[in-house]
């Protein structure tokens, strides 16, 4: 059997395992279908490329770069602390330079099916016909952002209608009346943009969220101090809410809903731009969308608008089109993994950033990177498949008490997820050198 493992994608999570594949001697292929690194932060000139990025022209991170850095390659101190996406796709061509993973990686390459072999290990085909063996696939190809989602209304809406996935900046929505749909980060971003040009903005909000600045005190909101890190979620939440309290008040003073959940048990919105533009008078927030008639929109609440145009900023479903849907499941929920990372009932498959952070993917997909590497190298071993499936039984169960919407059992504490990472590594690496001993004074005996 082959020795060589396939990556699929070459964006943060691709990138990340890479790395670690480099580093430990492994030999693999890359496969990218971009032309380049950078997968969902690599802003495509040509709309018919938007299908690969999940960027628009004046996005930034909502995270900061201290929280958003690869641990073993930080971010250049002249970065911002909340990089354009032009600086965070610089930072991954970096990365990628800077431990030699360009040799490794075919782009322009799409795989178009992934499947075990009849004897062992997996067959991957590509888009040109031609079908190669690996003993692993590794898969960091962005499947939790697969399948742009749309919001759902009775009747009929005769204006434009466009997903996140297609905006690409404001200028065609001047002296429009515009609709978003949505409170999340994008949806935040794209009203406050639009809201300057706009005749009208309407923020159209199913679930309320707490909104929070991304600057406290001068620094980064998401900067924990070690102390804060260590905390757990529940640990954190009063603290938490009464920054909230002093910051930003009641969500419902603004006009949104109120989050049906505590503080922690989901992601903030970061945004420094949304309440003021808010209360400046530039977005008037509205419930969920009922009905359509041509221009006309009826909202949850009985009122109604006119409108030119809406954009969906409504998520998106998970997909991965080139394994089968019993490897992915229906896409509304994350297949069972141990650990985000291991199908306990597929030898030699690994997902590599499929797993929704409460801040940034790159510390965690690196994290899983290395545990993944250590598996492939043998330096540490998995656990029985039945006690895989316990801990996974046992994972799902705690997401959905401590977490309002779990995004699909995707959602994690990034301080907890690598911490537990670690203790995969180092446990195992030490049952093993405990195993090796023991063998040693029996044959010694």
């Amino acid at each position: 059997m082959s020795e060589r493992v396939c990556v699929i994608g070459a964006g943060a999570a691709g990138i990340a395992m890479a790395r670690a594949l480099v580093v430990r001697g492994i030999p693999f292929d890359c496969y990218e279908r971009g032309p380049a690194v950078g997968g969902l932060w690599r802003y495509p000139p040509d709309p018919s490329a938007h299908d690969r990025s999940r960027a628009y022209a004046s996005l930034h991170a909502n995270t900061s770069k201290t929280v958003m850095q690869y641990p073993s390659f930080p971010m250049p101190d002249e970065c911002p602390d909340y990089p354009h996406h032009t600086e965070v796709v610089r930072y991954l061509d970096a990365y990628a330079d800077h431990h030699g993973l360009r040799q490794h990686i075919r782009f322009d390459t799409e795989v178009t099916r992934a499947a075990p072999a009849p004897d062992s290990g997996w067959d991957v085909t590509l888009a040109d016909g031609s079908t190669h063996h690996y003993r692993a696939v590794l898969v960091a190809s962005g499947g939790r952002h697969g399948e742009p989602v749309h919001g759902r209304f009775e009747g009929k809406f005769t204006g434009e209608q466009l997903h996140s996935t297609e905006y690409r900046g404001p200028g065609g929505f001047a002296g429009k009346r515009v609709v978003v749909l949505g409170l999340g980060a994008t949806a935040a971003d794209i009203a406050t943009e639009i809201s300057r040009v706009a005749e009208t903005t309407y923020l159209s909000v199913r679930t309320g969220h707490y909104v929070v600045p991304k600057i406290l005190e001068g620094r980064p909101i998401d900067r924990l101090s070690p102390l804060m890190r260590r905390l757990s979620v529940e640990q954190r939440r009063p603290l938490a809410k009464l920054m909230l309290k002093l910051v930003h008040g009641n969500m419902l003073d603004y006009g949104l809903p109120a989050p049906p959940y505590k503080v922690g048990q989901g992601p903030f919105v970061a945004s420094s731009e949304l309440l003021p533009a808010i209360v400046h008078g530039r977005i008037t927030p509205r419930p969920v969308i009922v009905s359509a008639g041509d221009r006309t929109l009826r909202f949850a609440d009985g009122s109604s608008a006119e409108a030119d145009a809406i954009i969906h900023c409504t998520g998106y479903r998970i997909a991965v089109p080139f394994l089968g849907r019993e490897h992915v499941g229906d896409g509304d929920d994350a297949p069972p993994l141990y650990h985000q990372v291991v199908p306990p009932q597929t030898e030699g498959l690994y997902f590599i950033g499929l797993l929704h952070s409460m801040t940034a993917l790159m510390p965690l997909a690196e994290a899983q990177s290395e545990w993944v590497g250590d598996l492939l190298t043998g330096a540490v071993r998995l656990p029985p498949r039945e006690r895989m499936w316990a801990r996974v039984r046992q994972a799902r169960r705690r997401q959905d008490k401590r977490f309002y919407d779990s995004s699909g059992h995707l959602l994690v504490d990034p301080q907890e997820y690598e911490r537990l990472m670690t203790a995969e590594r180092t446990a195992e690496r030490a049952t093993a050198r405990t195993t090796a001993r023991t063998t040693e004074h029996v044959r010694k005996d």
